[in-house]
């Protein structure tokens, strides 16, 4: 596991943490049923983000084997079917690179609408916390 991953692991469980704060907060009621149900989608999508990145690294890792062996391939190739792969090829490269480059994190913007509807609960949630202490 990398820094970057141990810090993700830990705001995740941060936020689970001042979501139960908020609920205990909140005392007893009906709100516990929203609150568990935050919880548990907010780590259902954490779980379901670490497997859809070791996927995409495991998918990195054997597309890139298997370019290079076409490229050892190609080498075999008498000269008119080289000229006629190579260009296929090479566009399969470009679109390896441009599948596995990493995202520009300053291009990606996410409307307001698109923010699940858990993820929502999860802010206000923990906004009702900072407020009752705000006085």
């Amino acid at each position: 596991m990398t820094e970057v991953d141990i810090a993700e692991e830990q705001m995740v469980r941060l936020v689970r943490n001042a979501l139960l704060v908020a609920g205990h907060e909140m005392g007893e009621g009906d709100h516990w049923p929203v609150v568990k149900n935050t919880i548990y989608k907010i780590m259902k999508d954490w779980e379901d983000l670490k497997i859809e990145r070791a996927v995409h690294k495991e998918l990195r890792k054997h597309v890139y084997e298997q370019l290079d062996e076409m490229d050892r391939i190609l080498l075999t190739r008498n000269k008119e079917e080289q000229e006629q792969d190579a260009p296929k090829l090479k566009a399969l490269r470009e679109i390896y690179d441009a599948y596995f480059s990493p995202a520009d994190e300053n291009q990606i913007s996410l409307s307001e609408e698109d923010v699940p509807l858990h993820v929502k609960r999860a802010e206000n949630l923990i906004l009702s916390l900072e407020d009752d202490h705000a006085e």
